[in-house]
C-alpha cells in the first residue's frame, strides 16, 4: 500500500473522463433482458412482492408457515431483488466517484515493475464481475438444490403442494436464489477490488472533502446500502428456515450471515481506517521531528535570557498547535462514530426480528 498527500494540483483538464464505467457494463444476462424490455425496477419489485406473498399465503393455508413469517417473506423477496437490481449502479458509482474525487494516485506494482492506469484496473474488475461463469455456477447450484429437495427430502411439503403453489414456489425461490448468489459474488468482488486498490495504488485522503471522510465517503454510503439489505435478507431467510424448511437451507443462511458480514465490515471499516491512519501519521511525523528538534534548540541554559525562553516557548506552542490542527482535520474513519453505533443497531435488529417468529411459537405453545 502507498500513500500520497493531498497537496496535488486539482486537474481541470476537460479531456479527463468523469465516467470510466457504466452500470450496463456490469450487467448479467437477466439484467440485460430487463434493460431490453425497459422494465421499471420498482414495478418489478412490487410484482415480486405480490407473487411471493401469494406463494407464502398458500403455505399459510397449508399450515406450514405463520402469518408473521408470511409477512417477513413477502418483504425479503423484494429486498433481495433490490440488492440485485441496484448493485451494478452502486458499483459503477463507486468506481467513478473514486476517480472524480481524485483520491486515486499512481500505480505501484507489488514486484516494483509494470504499470496500470486506474481505468484499466476498473475494466479488469468489471470483466470479473461480468463473467458468465457466475451465471453458470448459479444455475448449477439451483439445479442441485431442487434435485435434493425432490429426491432426498422424504417429507418435503413441496411434494404435497397444489400445482399452482408448486409453480410459484419454484419460480420465486429459483429467482431469489439466482439473484442472491450473484449479489453475494458481486459484493465479494467489491471486497477484492478494495483490497487490491489499496495495495496497488497510492491513496490521497483529502481532509476538507465535503463527504467528511477525505473523499472516501462513498464507501460509507455503499456499506450502508449493501450491508443493511444483505443482513435483512439473510436474517429473514433464517426466520423462514426456522420453521418447516430443511437444515441445509438454514445452515446456508447462517453461514452467509457469519461469513459475509465480517468480510464486509473488515474490508470497508478496518482496512480503510488503517489506510487513513497511516496517511495522517505520515503527515504528522515531520511535525513531530521538528518539535523534538525545537525542544532541544530552545532548551534554556543556566544563563539563558528571558526573551529567548519566551520565543522558544511560543515556537513550541505554535508547533504543537499546528500538530493538533493537522491531526484533528484528517479523518481516520470512512464512517462517523455516531453512524457506527447506528450500523451496529441495524445489524442486530434484523437478527432479533428473524428470531421473533420462533420465540412467538414457543410462547404460544406454552
Amino acid at each position: 500500500m502507498h500513500i500520497e498527500t493531498s497537496t496535488h494540483k486539482v486537474s481541470t483538464d476537460e479531456t479527463v473522463p468523469s465516467t470510466i464505467i457504466t452500470p450496463e457494463q456490469l450487467y448479467d444476462p437477466l439484467l440485460v433482458l430487463f434493460n431490453k424490455l425497459h422494465l421499471n425496477y420498482w414495478w418489478a419489485l412490487t410484482g415480486m412482492g405480490i407473487l411471493s406473498a401469494t406463494g407464502l399465503y398458500g403455505w399459510l393455508l397449508l399450515g406450514t408457515l405463520t402469518p408473521l413469517q408470511v409477512l417477513f417473506g413477502a418483504i425479503v423477496v423484494p429486498l433481495w431483488m433490490g440488492i440485485y437490481l441496484f448493485l451494478p449502479s452502486l458499483m459503477a458509482n463507486l468506481f467513478n466517484r473514486l476517480w472524480r474525487n481524485e483520491v486515486i494516485g499512481e500505480y505501484h506494482a507489488a514486484g516494483g515493475s509494470g504499470s496500470m492506469s486506474y481505468e484499466g484496473f476498473v475494466e479488469e474488475q468489471a470483466r470479473w464481475i461480468h463473467s458468465r461463469w457466475w451465471v453458470g455456477v448459479a444455475l448449477f447450484l439451483l439445479t442441485m438444490y431442487w434435485l435434493y429437495r425432490f429426491f432426498f427430502v422424504p417429507n418435503d411439503p413441496l411434494k404435497h403442494a397444489p400445482l399452482w403453489l408448486l409453480f410459484i414456489v419454484i419460480f420465486v425461490f429459483s429467482l431469489v436464489g439466482y439473484v442472491g448468489f450473484l449479489s453475494i459474488v458481486w459484493l465479494l468482488r467489491i471486497v477484492v477490488f478494495t483490497n487490491r486498490l489499496f495495495q496497488n495504488f497510492a491513496i490521497r485522503v483529502r481532509p476538507l472533502h465535503p463527504d467528511g471522510s477525505g473523499g472516501l465517503g462513498l464507501f460509507n454510503y455503499f456499506l450502508w446500502i449493501s450491508v443493511t439489505l444483505m443482513m435483512i435478507g439473510v436474517c429473514s431467510a433464517i426466520s423462514l428456515g426456522l420453521h418447516g424448511f430443511n437444515v441445509t437451507y438454514l445452515l446456508a443462511a447462517i453461514a452467509c450471515y457469519l461469513i459475509i458480514l465480517p468480510s464486509l465490515l473488515t474490508t470497508w471499516l478496518a482496512w480503510l481506517h488503517h489506510v487513513m491512519v497511516q496517511l495522517r501519521n505520515e503527515l504528522l511525523q515531520p511535525l513531530s521531528d521538528e518539535y523534538e528538534r525545537a525542544v532541544i534548540e530552545t532548551m534554556p541554559s543556566a544563563e539563558g535570557d528571558t526573551a529567548a525562553i519566551i520565543a522558544g516557548t511560543e515556537r513550541l506552542a505554535a508547533l504543537q498547535k499546528h500538530y493538533e490542527q493537522v491531526r484533528n482535520s484528517y479523518p481516520t474513519w470512512p464512517i462517523e462514530i455516531v453512524q457506527l453505533r447506528r450500523l451496529a443497531i441495524v445489524l442486530i435488529l434484523p437478527l432479533l426480528l428473524a428470531l421473533l417468529p420462533s420465540l412467538l411459537d414457543v410462547l404460544t405453545k406454552k
